[in-house]
């Protein structure tokens, strides 16, 4: 059986692309080949760079512009290059277009959910004052839905977690639903009604249970 190539976003610093290595590693043990993407613009590029991957992942950052949903910047956020955004967000039209299978994690969970029309909170220690901790890889609880490729994987209604984020969804995108949240009722996954989109709030990448490697198994399986 030929192996599936998985599209990895990366980040843009200076003159290099780069992005954490736990991602392809775990392409890789979940049997399939990682290909990282170059940050491109244009839309014809973007095109043919996604017809030769089979799945893609939108991986962890800093922060979005906040212009990107219709807000004002604050101090507190870490920004992110635009062009880095503008790319992530063509691949992830051309994706959806070509219905190839697409995991977004962190920040890349934040992405799709803004490409889709969703908003976010700038931070959530402000937004939201009665949340938990939600930083530097802290362990914390979500709660999950039953329908859904999350409860799939977990096979349990709870299930805990990595935590690395000072943002979270606000607004949800359009055609997205919510599959897991956090005590405080921080968005933690979401899947699209197509079963083709997953966001994890999380890293799984970053997860030494075999249990989270089934998310990078999703991506590299032939079936939803």
């Amino acid at each position: 059986m030929t192996k599936k190539i998985v599209g990895i976003t990366c980040d843009v610093q200076g003159k290099f692309y780069e992005s954490e290595i736990a991602y392809s590693k775990k392409v890789i043990e979940s049997g399939g080949v990682p290909f990282y993407l170059p940050m491109e613009t244009d839309r014809k590029n973007i095109i043919k760079i996604i017809a030769c991957i089979d799945s893609l992942i939108i991986t962890g950052s800093r922060d979005i512009d906040p212009s990107f949903y219709g807000q004002r910047k604050s101090k507190l956020i870490n920004p992110l290059d635009k062009r880095r955004t503008l790319s992530e967000i063509l691949y992830l039209e051309c994706a959806i277009k070509l219905k190839k299978k697409i995991l977004g994690i962190c920040g890349g969970m934040q992405l799709i959910n803004v490409a889709l029309g969703g908003s976010l909170h700038q931070d959530i220690k402000t937004c939201v004052p009665q949340s938990i901790n939600h930083s530097n890889g802290i362990m914390h609880k979500i709660f999950i839905n039953l329908d859904s490729i999350l409860y799939k994987t977990f096979k349990n209604k709870t299930a805990m977690v990595n935590s690395y984020h000072h943002q979270s969804i606000d607004t949800l995108g359009k055609s997205l639903f919510v599959v897991a949240q956090s005590k405080d009722k921080i968005i933690e996954a979401f899947e699209s009604k197509s079963k083709r989109i997953l966001g994890l709030q999380w890293h799984p990448e970053l997860s030494n249970k075999d249990i989270e490697l089934n998310f990078f198994k999703w991506l590299t399986s032939e079936n939803k």
